[in-house]
């Protein structure tokens, strides 16, 4: 245990050594950015560009995963070329990773549709036990076309709105100082856009992957009982519009969702932006440390959220068909009723899934986006 905290000292004392130097020569660079400003006032944009520039190409804040500052067209890499790589990279990262883990995201989504209807939900190993005997491999997949199409979306557009804000930013709110607000501010605009998409997206994995264990009490007037096993995640999502309406496709749920979304996405990215400007980045190197930091983060954005999850998803699993008057419950009655029953361990049932399938997802999606931009965005210095 000893040697463990000597080496954690360790690390925060490189790493505050670091930050300090960092910070030396970002006050320096600002220095001489005013005094060439001062000195010879911009007759136009472009020479208010090559000062920037010439000040802050070198600057290892401003080249986030792969923004790197080059006196070209674009001057700073706002490009469209730029964006597209982000895209591309993002969405195929999102994909991959959601992919590989998805059957613990089935295993925790169960596990909290259990809590919803008063359950005791099973252990974690039971859980994988019943799914196995029931329903078999294809069990632990249910959904995960719609899903990793949707992350592929959904990727794509947090990790570019991040880095263009982030750049952006940079760019025209040099009143910002602080590049952790920055990161956080990024992140919080990346969480609530994408937030459009996730949530029609979960509304149809959410029902795809309970729908087996509420399909036995589907004569149950409960509020959360499905009315049938769905061939395919198409033949659930035409099932919501017929029956529920488009207004419950696109937005049952949304409002949850964005209260989940915002933290979520500024922790995530703000997490995986200091440990990569950390001593620890140097010690892992290139591709061990998105792997590593794609975890950490992954746990950093979950844990503070889980709750919010947890009844995000029975908010989701919860039926409003046209025409009956069978009532739902809305989020503050779901907190309510299951902190009555089940108190504050209630709201991390199935957490255990949960954090293992965010320690695999957004290892290989950080791994995966890395290794893409490295190679579609060539790039110097430090990365975000």
């Amino acid at each position: 245990m000893r040697s463990c905290i000597s080496f954690v000292g360790l690390l925060a004392i490189g790493n505050c050594n670091q930050i300090s130097r960092r910070n030396t020569r970002t006050n320096d660079i600002r220095k001489n950015f005013r005094r060439r400003s001062t000195e010879s006032p911009y007759r136009d944009r472009s020479e208010f560009q090559d000062c920037f520039l010439d000040c802050y190409s070198n600057h290892p804040a401003i080249q986030i995963r792969g923004g790197s500052i080059s006196k070209s067209t674009t001057q700073i890499n706002l490009s469209a070329t730029a964006t597209m790589a982000s895209i591309f990279a993002g969405s195929l990262g999102g994909a991959i990773g959601v992919g590989v883990s998805y059957p613990f995201d089935t295993l925790s989504t169960k596990a909290q549709v259990s809590t919803g209807k008063g359950e005791i939900p099973l252990d974690f190993v039971r859980n994988i036990g019943r799914i196995w005997k029931s329903e078999g491999v294809r069990g632990f997949f249910e959904g995960v076309v719609v899903t990793m199409i949707g992350q592929a979306v959904i990727k794509a557009i947090q990790f570019a709105v991040n880095e263009i804000t982030f750049l952006w930013l940079q760019r025209n709110y040099t009143i910002i100082r602080s590049d952790l607000m920055k990161m956080a501010i990024a992140g919080t605009l990346a969480g609530l856009l994408s937030s459009f998409v996730v949530s029609p997206v979960e509304l149809v994995k959410i029902r795809m992957q309970a729908q087996s264990k509420l399909n036995m009490n589907k004569e149950d007037d409960d509020a959360c009982a499905l009315p049938l096993v769905y061939n395919n995640e198409i033949d659930c999502a035409r099932w919501i519009v017929r029956n529920e309406g488009w207004s419950a496709l696109l937005f049952h749920g949304l409002g949850i969702t964005i209260i989940r979304e915002i933290p979520s996405f500024a922790l995530y990215f703000v997490a995986y932006g200091l440990l990569a400007r950390s001593a620890l980045a140097d010690l892992l190197g290139g591709n061990a440390a998105p792997l590593l930091f794609g975890a950490m983060a992954g746990w950093a954005m979950w844990i503070p959220t889980y709750p919010i999850d947890i009844v995000k998803t029975i908010v989701q699993v919860q039926t409003k068909e046209k025409g009956r008057k069978k009532e739902t419950l809305n989020s503050r009655q779901i907190t309510a009723k299951m902190y009555r029953t089940g108190g504050i361990r209630a709201f991390f049932d199935g957490l255990e899934p949960k954090l293992a399938r965010a320690a695999v997802k957004h290892a290989v999606t950080f791994w995966v986006y890395e290794v893409l931009m490295s190679l579609l965005r060539p790039r110097n210095g430090y990365t975000y």
